[in-house]
């Protein structure tokens, strides 16, 4: 029986492998955190973990069996790609598993700051009754711009379109048929910036996006415009954010992720009215079925030496080498 670690990340997940695999695989729990004593027994024999782990070298040298690191997540930056591939170890995430999730708790934020929902919710909850029907904006007929068209970019832009929402993005790889297929408008970040009425990012942390949301960036959006970001929290520098919503460079945002998690208490963000906040809960409870569901219908495709869904795409060097094309285009717009 094939061998399977799963980190203790996902310890509340085991049940579940454990069923979808049908007793076919061996999934044992290990907490990479640590100097676990099951890591270094069982690592030689195991063909794939689950988690968003990076092993060290030592560890890679003793896997000689490992063949893939599967994420449950979007996200896989935690991982060295580089030196997985030293090694021969394929990388995946979670195949879109939370891009439907994801997309409506961005739709979510936008109706939240078009409408007024959480003034309202409190005037009638706590009074005065007070109606801001007058500040209610509607999403039909106004232009959505899209940092990065992955498979929860494309959600969000095929849901906006139904909406009646002109859709444009940037994506340093541009995508033709998603285009043609929903309608969609290509544009560089300065302009996409300057002619949307509301920015969503939906980007991976590479050194060409970390703190793209910045004093520059913002200043060139409109007034009225307001930013969205359920992707990393390492996108946005806060006290730029901050300044920009007290000053009214933009007239509000939707967060969901944020640069330290939990956010800081005394974070100024929290005492604003022109913000949406969660707790990075834009996944949701059918999220995680599909996830786990992927992961193992991989480690059988590796089993069965078949294509794997979902690998892992090198983000950095997709950047360098559109900026190698295209010197002129700031994709940080930095000061």
């Amino acid at each position: 029986m094939s061998l399977v670690l799963v980190d203790h990340l996902y310890h509340h997940h085991l049940d579940q492998l454990e069923q979808e695999s049908q007793g076919q695989l061996n999934f044992i729990l290990v907490d990479f955190r640590t100097k676990d004593a099951l890591i270094e027994k069982h690592l030689p024999e195991a063909i794939a973990i689950i988690g968003r782990v990076d092993p060290t070298e030592n560890q890679y040298q003793s896997a000689t069996k490992l063949e893939l690191i599967q994420t449950l997540s979007a996200g896989f930056e935690e991982v060295d790609q580089d030196r997985a591939r030293h090694h021969g170890v394929q990388v995946a995430n979670n195949n879109g598993a939370n891009a439907v999730s994801v997309a409506e708790h961005v739709l979510m934020q936008m109706l939240v700051l078009y409408r007024q929902l959480l003034f309202h919710h409190q005037s009638v909850s706590e009074g005065p009754w007070e109606n801001r029907k007058m500040k209610n904006r509607e999403l039909g007929g106004k232009t959505l711009g899209l940092i990065g068209l992955g498979q929860i970019g494309k959600t969000v832009a095929r849901y906006s379109v139904s909406l009646g929402m002109k859709v444009q993005y940037f994506d340093v790889v541009r995508q033709h048929e998603t285009e043609t297929e929903l309608g969609l408008d290509y544009a560089f970040p300065e302009t996409l910036l300057k002619s949307s009425d509301i920015v969503s990012y939906h980007v991976p942390i590479t050194q060409y996006t970390r703190g793209i949301i910045n004093r520059k960036s913002l200043s060139i959006m409109k007034n009225d415009a307001v930013l969205i970001n359920a992707a990393r929290g390492e996108l946005q520098n806060e006290e730029d954010l901050h300044l920009a919503l007290v000053e009214g460079t933009i007239s509000g945002a939707g967060l969901d992720v944020f640069q330290q998690e939990p956010i800081q208490e005394d974070s100024p963000l929290r005492k604003l009215e022109n913000i949406v906040l969660t707790p990075h809960s834009a996944p949701s409870r059918e999220s995680y079925p599909r996830a786990v569901r992927h992961a193992v219908e991989n480690v059988f495709r590796l089993k069965d030496k078949e294509p794997l869904l979902g690998l892992a795409l090198d983000h950095h060097q997709r950047a360098k080498d559109f900026h190698q094309k295209n010197p002129e285009v700031d994709l940080m717009l930095l000061n």
